[in-house]
């Protein structure tokens, strides 16, 4: 990935990942605990706006957005922690339908 489009995912990263560290760094928001996942979210839109017609950037965003809510929802409601051991299953089980929705859907050429 050279040129314009690793200069788009490294400046979204590097936008994302600034204001996490300084929010991390006052205090106001946790990095470690909550919002890494972000980084994700940022890396799997860079990746869509690369190459719309891949699944990567919705794979890598998904999983992005899925930790992002489960460790706001266990920051705001420590009771659902008790959960969090379903999460990478059902990330294993998302990618795995999207793969085979993929492979049902995608283009139907002749194999030579």
């Amino acid at each position: 990935m050279r040129g314009k489009k690793g200069l788009l995912l490294g400046g979204l990263v590097l936008v994302t990942l600034g204001p996490l560290l300084i929010l991390d760094n006052l205090d106001i928001l946790s990095f470690k605990d909550t919002t890494w996942p972000l980084l994700l979210m940022a890396i799997g839109v860079g990746l869509f706006l690369i190459n719309r017609k891949t699944l990567t950037g919705w794979v890598v965003g998904g999983i992005g957005v899925i930790l992002f809510v489960v460790n706001f929802v266990i920051h705001f409601f420590p009771a659902f922690e008790n959960w969090t051991f379903l999460v990478g299953p059902i990330i294993l089980i998302i990618i795995g339908v999207l793969l085979l929705h993929r492979y049902y859907h995608g283009s139907h050429e002749p194999q030579p």
